[in-house]
């Protein structure tokens, strides 16, 4: 296991890729973004693109935001409603279990004066999905992630809204493919690449999952999308992205925080807000798999960015990241009808004894709290 030199990223995440001198893609994209990309330009750009959709009569809206009732969702919405003159409108995938703040920052958008749709699937079949999210595929959170994405086209075939507006891309941001780090736009095949985890909705069928208890999860077909000729495009490809600074933007206008300070395993406060499992199982189940979680993610933005020293950031995520999360943890076990021992035992399936200290029996090294102990690799 090695890191990135220049920040603080493994290369154990998946698809992550160093060059020669050690330094991953993510810090190579940041550079670019940093110093070679002409924003304005890409500003003009997306001018001309929303001159294409824009509804002068204001008989229709003009495109879908995406939003969960995180703050770069209502960064989305705010910037195109009141920078570019856009009339959206908002789909909200409902996860599982959201938070009240989440719903609060929903209620935020709307009294900035943004219509939204909510959309919920059915609780049998997302119960059922999120414990083969959870028991197969090591992320509790998978149906949420393909949600997302196939409700947002769902509803802009149904409305006739050919345009939908997501955020960052995250091969560019994070690291990913080369193939995917430049594209504008996404589709069916960076849906199933990077957010099925190797398990499509067909393969729920053929495990006996009634069909129509999966409309929600299904992309549309590609005749149904060119009916409607819908384009879905990152609004980070044409915007310089910035977590925080787009968070103190809606914070000054009425967008929530965490109170408590940043969710389990974070650095910010204001990050994962609007699910229960996002912002804890999920991402210690992350720390388990690739020995980084989500503090390390927003730690290694502040570096690129030129926010935070790397050595801060190693003794940040170190302190922050793999801890077993508390706060839902009964809500979650209830939620999926799961004992303690299948839950415990679970995570130990799903945790990389290449990263993590065993015995010489194979099984788990852990602390007095009951938490794995990481290999120490060197930075």
């Amino acid at each position: 296991m090695r890191y990135c030199r220049k920040c603080v990223y493994p290369d154990t995440r998946p698809e992550q890729v160093f060059d020669e001198e050690g330094v991953c893609d993510a810090c190579r994209s940041a550079e670019k973004k940093c110093s070679d990309i002409d924003w304005q330009k890409r500003r003009e750009e997306l001018i001309k693109t929303l001159r294409q959709y824009k509804n002068e009569e204001g008989t229709w809206w003009d495109c879908i935001i995406p939003v969960s009732g995180g703050k770069n969702s209502c960064y989305q919405a705010y910037k195109m409603k009141y920078e570019y003159g856009m009339n959206p409108l908002l789909v909200n995938f409902i996860p599982c279990e959201m938070t009240d703040i989440g719903n609060r920052n929903l209620l935020f958008l709307r009294d900035l004066g943004f219509d939204i749709i909510q959309v919920g699937a059915n609780r049998k079949i997302y119960r059922e999905m999120s414990r083969k999210g959870f028991f197969d595929l090591g992320d509790c959170c998978w149906p949420e992630h393909i949600g997302l994405f196939t409700t947002p086209f769902k509803v802009a075939i149904q409305y006739n809204i050919p345009l939908i507006v997501y955020g960052e891309n995250s091969q560019f941001e994070y690291g990913g493919p080369q193939s995917w780090r430049e594209k504008n736009t996404l589709n069916r095949n960076w849906l199933e690449q990077f957010q099925m985890l190797g398990c499509r909705i067909s393969d729920l069928i053929d495990e006996g999952v009634d069909k129509k208890d999966l409309l929600m999860f299904q992309y549309p077909s590609e005749e149904e999308l060119k009916r409607v000729g819908v384009t879905a495009v990152f609004l980070g490809y044409y915007v310089f992205w910035d977590n925080k600074t787009q968070a103190e933007e809606m914070i000054k206008i009425g967008f929530e925080v965490n109170p408590d300070g940043p969710c389990e395993g974070g650095y910010f406060n204001f990050e994962n807000l609007d699910c229960k499992w996002i912002g804890g199982l999920h991402d210690y189940m992350k720390f388990l798999k690739y020995g980084y979680g989500r503090a390390t993610d927003q730690l290694c933005n502040e570096i690129r960015l030129g926010r935070l020293e790397r050595d801060k950031a190693l003794r940040l995520a170190k302190e922050l990241e793999g801890k077993l999360p508390k706060k839902y943890h009964q809500d979650y076990l209830q939620f999926i009808r799961c004992t303690e021992k299948e839950y415990r035992d679970n995570l130990d399936k799903f945790t990389n004894k290449k990263i993590f200290k065993t015995y010489k029996n194979g099984n788990l090294v852990k602390d007095e709290n009951g938490d794995v102990i990481k290999i120490d690799y060197g930075y």
